[in-house]
């Protein structure tokens, strides 16, 4: 009896602020929860391996079977550490050098800093990073480039990233280079050599091209 593991339960008003939060129905958010659960070992949470394992399959299939992967991946925990998030990624874009920009996207995420995504975290920001406004993208895809939390992006982690992201939509290091320096230069409307927040999503909104290439969410 001590062994047993304590399943979690989402309770009832955190189902109903979730549903008015994503715009999905309640037993939506029931059904998605019970297989998250299945994939993070009951616990509640993912680790990164998880994680990684199970947003690769849901790039691939953006449905309810997708996400009922997540539960499958992260052990019926509920939560993905960061290990089980980078297989999960990996997985679900079948690419080889995915793995490399999981790491950041599974802290973009995990918005508590505990390193596990648990349900309500993963929910949010897998519906608001398919579906949601540019804007709303751009919030995430900002914590995705801002590596060590200052809530800036210095030159050196907008070039991180897009070296990333350019080696996985098969443009040349060139590419990267310049794609960082067009990044900098233009969006830093201030001139103080760093982006901040709202310098980054205007930026992104405003100039498509470079936008779609610097978010990590649409590759």
């Amino acid at each position: 009896m001590g062994n047993q593991q304590k399943v979690c339960v989402l309770a009832t008003k955190d189902i109903q602020i979730l549903s008015k939060t994503t715009g999905k129905s309640e037993n939506e958010i029931r059904q998605w929860y019970n297989r998250f659960l299945q994939e993070s070992n009951n616990t509640g949470r993912m680790n990164k391996q998880q994680f990684q394992l199970y947003y690769a399959n849901l790039k691939k299939h953006p449905n309810l079977d997708t996400i009922n992967r997540f539960l499958q991946e992260s052990n019926n925990t509920g939560r993905m550490n960061k290990q089980q998030f980078q297989l999960y990624y990996a997985n679900l874009k079948k690419h080889p050098n995915l793995d490399t920009i999981t790491d950041h996207i599974f802290r973009a995420f995990d918005t508590d800093h505990s390193n596990s995504i648990d349900f309500q975290e993963f929910l949010i920001a897998s519906i608001v990073t398919s579906e949601g406004t540019d804007r709303q993208k751009f919030e995430y895809a900002f914590e995705v480039y801002d590596i060590n939390g200052d809530d800036m992006i210095e030159r050196k982690e907008a070039k991180k990233i897009l070296n990333l992201l350019c080696r996985i939509q098969g443009f040349s290091e060139n590419d990267a280079v310049m794609y960082t320096n067009t990044l900098m230069l233009t969006f830093d409307t201030n001139q103080d050599k760093v982006l901040s927040r709202t310098e980054f999503i205007n930026g992104c909104l405003h100039d498509s091209t470079l936008g779609h290439i610097s978010n990590p969410f649409a590759i």
